[in-house]
């Protein structure tokens, strides 16, 4: 049964694979008429598109001529209008050109100007093609007359809009030289309009593409207004550092419109001498009740005039870097007024060009205020440290200047900071020759020398200026052959201002030494002692001494040691006084007429040189109060002990009828008047 079953799908299969075939075949003959049918069709399009093709080709080469004809026909129109332009320029832009530029508004001076680029194209054609032309002269004359137009519209333009700083415009640029936004501050006065700025920019790129920058106006121009602005504010600052000087403020107050009584000269001379004696005797209050040393006693009028001048060479230094900052401020300005008026490469000279008067300037001032300071330092003036504070804002200035002056040279700015560097140290050796050569005397009292005060106050002043003062010593050979000489890893700026220093003191001990010849032995001794430890005090109050010990480490100890070596001169010079003191022999139980007459004389020459003593020192100075108690000590343990003795056996052996004519003082009375020493004149 299944094998029925079997044969009758395989029947049916084949049955519809035969009706498949069929279909198949009645297809294939479709498709092959279908495809006879179609290459029928295409010889047939094939054929007329050849014929086609052979009618139409004759007229495209015709169609082809006729462009090109049509095309050359254009061109010649064109180029003949191009030519008839470069003869008609003249007649069309005369009016124009002779009328000038109207620097008002952007507009009309890029008509100008391209008024002028036509002349410039057409002179060119002109050159190139028909150099014989009259027309050509006609060009060269306008284009000419333009240009010179252009150039005068052009430095009006840059005269009005150029004005001299105000010195107070100047001050406030230098208060914002270290802010980083100083740039971008908009000072009064300090620039031009926009649209003269563009006017000028405009007028300034056409001017340089065309070979004729203005260089020459702007420096004509630029480089009078940036000297009337740092003049004017020198005059600024020399007008506010007179009035703020105590001198002219002093004399201000002497010749008042309103004064109405006027003094005869012989009161104001009694009136004058009445004022010094007050204040001669307020310092000597002052010096005995604090144990300051004032200094020798000088006239008011004097010490007044001197700290007038001291405080004058420190204002005139500020002021002069002050004229620095302005330089710079004024540079900076100018690079940037003058950026995109003429090309990059003539821009260097342009700058240098401007700023040569301005520099000069600024070299006269350092060269002037130097020169002062130089002179206050050959006079042991605290004025001559002033230079190295100009120094050191000159040097702090010099990177600000270098970016204000590019691309021009920094040359004038290193040569002018070399030139103060040069005044600096020439100041350091003739602030210690104006030590060496100083002929004040000493006082009468023996206090602390004004040559002492003002070198500690000088060595005090350098100080501040250690790391200017450092590099500058360290270019001279002696100073660095000496540091060479010195191990240690210490600062070689502090090393350089205690090789300095050390100088300096030795050559002040040195005169010290010479002026103290001038006293007896005792005020000779005070006198050294006085001015040596006031040196060693105000050394160790102001840290110098620190400093010193980089150089000298045993600068302590020298002056300790010195000081009591004049400790113990002052000490021997009583030997003279303690010599009446001294018996030659013993006293025997019973006197003799040559023990007394003796005895009598010993009293007698002790009590004239103990008066003379006294009256003599009693107005020596000794500030320090620690000092002077200490020598009040040794007076007493020198005096008291021989003297004691010797009032004792007086009184214990009758020697003359009246006792109390040559024994005039008791030990407690000679105590009292040796605590009485250093106290009436201090």
């Amino acid at each position: 049964m299944y094998a029925v079953e079997k044969k009758f799908e395989i029947e049916m299969k084949l049955k519809r694979e035969m009706t498949n075939i069929q279909e198949l075949k009645a297809a294939a003959n479709r498709s092959s008429t279908l495809a006879s049918d179609v290459c029928n069709v295409l010889g047939a399009c094939e054929q007329r598109l050849q014929q086609l093709e052979t009618a139409v080709l004759p007229l495209y080469g015709d169609t082809a001529r006729l462009q090109q004809i049509h095309h050359n026909m254009e061109r010649t129109v064109t180029a003949l209008d191009h030519v008839i332009n470069y003869y008609m320029v003249s007649r069309e832009l005369s009016d124009l050109i002779q009328a000038g530029p109207h620097t008002g508004s952007t507009e009309s001076l890029n008509m100008y100007l391209e008024a002028l680029d036509k002349l410039a194209e057409a002179q060119n054609y002109f050159n190139k093609n028909n150099p014989q032309s009259v027309e050509l002269e006609n060009i060269n004359q306008l284009y000419n007359a333009g240009v010179l137009k252009l150039e005068s519209a052009f430095e009006e333009l840059l005269s009005r809009n150029t004005r001299p700083l105000s010195p107070t415009a100047l001050m406030d640029m230098i208060a914002l030289e270290e802010d980083s936004s100083a740039d971008s501050v908009s000072v009064s006065g300090s620039s031009s309009s926009s649209g003269g700025a563009e006017a000028m920019r405009a007028a300034a790129a056409w001017l340089s593409a065309a070979g004729r920058a203005p260089a020459a106006p702007l420096v004509a121009v630029r480089a009078p207004a940036a000297l009337a602005s740092l003049q004017a504010f020198r005059d600024y600052l020399r007008s506010r550092s007179m009035a703020a000087s105590p001198l002219m403020r002093t004399k201000n107050m002497l010749n008042r419109a309103d004064s109405t009584q006027r003094r005869t000269s012989k009161i104001q001379k009694v009136l004058e001498k009445r004022a010094i004696n007050i204040m001669m005797k307020a310092s000597q209050t002052l010096e005995q009740s604090t144990g300051l040393a004032i200094g020798p006693r000088r006239s008011i009028s004097d010490a007044y005039s001197e700290e007038c001048t001291e405080a004058v060479d420190e204002r005139e230094a500020e002021a002069c870097g002050s004229l620095a900052a302005a330089l710079c401020r004024l540079a900076r300005r100018e690079q940037r007024h003058a950026l995109g008026l003429v090309p990059l490469p003539r821009l260097p000279a342009l700058l240098a060009a401007i700023m040569k008067d301005c520099l000069a300037l600024l070299a006269s001032e350092v060269e002037r205020v130097c020169t002062r300071c130089r002179k206050a330092a050959a006079r042991c003036g605290a004025g001559a440290a002033a230079v190295w504070s100009l120094h050191a804002r000159l040097q702090r200035l010099q990177p600000d200047m270098q970016r204000a002056l590019h691309p021009a040279s920094p040359a004038p700015y290193a040569a002018l900071l070399n030139t103060c560097q040069h005044h600096c140290v020439r100041s350091l050796e003739e602030w210690v020759e104006g030590v060496r050569s100083d002929g004040a005397a000493g006082a009468v009292d023996g206090t602390v020398h004004q040559l002492a005060a003002a070198a500690l106050a000088y060595c005090h002043a350098l100080s501040a200026h250690m790391q200017n003062i450092g590099p500058a010593l360290a270019t001279e050979a002696s100073y660095a052959r000496a540091a060479s000489q010195l191990t240690g890893g210490q600062d070689r700026n502090a090393l350089m201002l205690a090789l300095y220093m050390r100088k300096v003191l030795a050559q002040l001990n040195l005169s010290l030494r010479t002026k103290s010849e001038q006293y007896p032995d005792a005020l000779k001794a005070i006198f050294l002692l006085n001015n040596t430890l006031y040196l060693l005090q105000g050394l160790q109050r102001s840290g110098l001494l620190d400093v010193l010990m980089l150089a000298e480490p045993e600068c302590e100890a020298s002056y300790r040691d010195m000081i009591q070596d004049y400790k113990n001169a002052y000490v021997q010079s009583w030997n003279k006084l303690l010599s009446h003191l001294q018996l030659d022999e013993p006293l025997p139980a019973k006197l003799r007429d040559k023990d007394r007459q003796m005895l009598k004389d010993k009293f007698s020459s002790f009590n004239r040189e103990w008066e003379e003593t006294t009256r003599a020192q009693r107005s020596y100075s000794v500030p320090d109060a620690e000092l002077r108690e200490a020598l009040k000590r040794d007076n007493k343990q020198a005096i008291l002990p021989p003297y004691s003795s010797l009032h004792e056996r007086a009184l214990a052996t009758p020697f003359a009828k009246h006792p109390e004519k040559y024994v005039k003082y008791t030990p407690l009375q000679i105590a009292a008047q040796l605590d009485g020493y250093f106290d009436e004149a201090a």
